[in-house]
């Protein structure tokens, strides 16, 4: 059986008065895939944020590789070995795209992931070196956001709303690349709206209903698990 990588218990992140997390509690092993899904404004992405300290959790514990991360910064959790690709991407726009990936690469040290890899990964970016963040499309800026985040040799890797606009061609690209990488043994959590491509990756699902987990389990459980799909997903 595999071993705990993230273990999170009953987290509770306010945006100022406003009780977003309400008690977001799940589990994740080495090389799983967890599918959060929920409606609009359930808390997908306060929860990834919440995780890597971005929304500062007011209760609850974050356990990532047996350490808990409670007031740790963003910085240091990202080293630890959990990085966020944000929904907005994180673009650089003044920044090519060797610029950008090489202020990541040159303080990679254990050269799990080089800028090769990357290219074998995503080939289109190989041939974009001197083009500006801003000059791509939205499927070449996801693209470089996940090889800025591999750069730092993730052992968990959480993605929000990857294919939020995505052409199809481009979503079965991303679709392929993220497969690749599980199969390479990294863990990933998606947020994602598109819940066929969500689940095709995934053999873990976390439901999210008004800020809190509504229900958790396998895959299978869940796809046979109408009522649950009906309630929070409107599915």
């Amino acid at each position: 059986m595999s071993n705990v990588l993230l273990n999170v218990e009953n987290l509770n992140t306010y945006y100022g008065k406003s009780h977003i997390l309400q008690g977001i509690s799940f589990s994740l092993s080495d090389n799983d895939c967890m599918a959060i899904l929920g409606r609009n404004g359930a808390g997908k992405t306060t929860t990834l944020r919440s995780l890597v300290n971005l929304s500062k959790p007011d209760s609850g514990n974050v356990i990532f590789m047996d350490e808990n991360l409670k007031n740790i910064k963003p910085y240091y959790i990202a080293e630890k070995g959990m990085t966020l690709v944000p929904e907005n991407r994180g673009m650089f726009p003044s920044l090519t795209v060797e610029e950008s990936l090489s202020i990541i690469s040159q303080y990679n040290s254990n050269n799990l992931w080089t800028l090769p890899k990357i290219f074998e990964l995503f080939p289109s970016l190989k041939h974009r070196l001197k083009n500006k963040s801003n000059e791509f499309s939205g499927g070449e800026q996801q693209m470089l956001a996940i090889s800025r985040a591999l750069l730092t040799n993730p052992k968990l890797l959480l993605l929000d709303e990857p294919t939020q606009g995505l052409a199809p061609n481009i979503v079965n690209e991303l679709f392929k690349a993220l497969s690749s990488l599980l199969k390479s043994g990294l863990s990933i959590i998606i947020v994602e709206q598109n819940i066929k491509m969500a689940l095709n990756l995934a053999n873990k699902v976390s439901v999210i209903g008004k800020g809190k987990t509504k229900w958790t389990g396998s895959k299978s459980k869940f796809q046979n698990n109408t009522g649950v799909q009906k309630e929070w997903l409107g599915i």
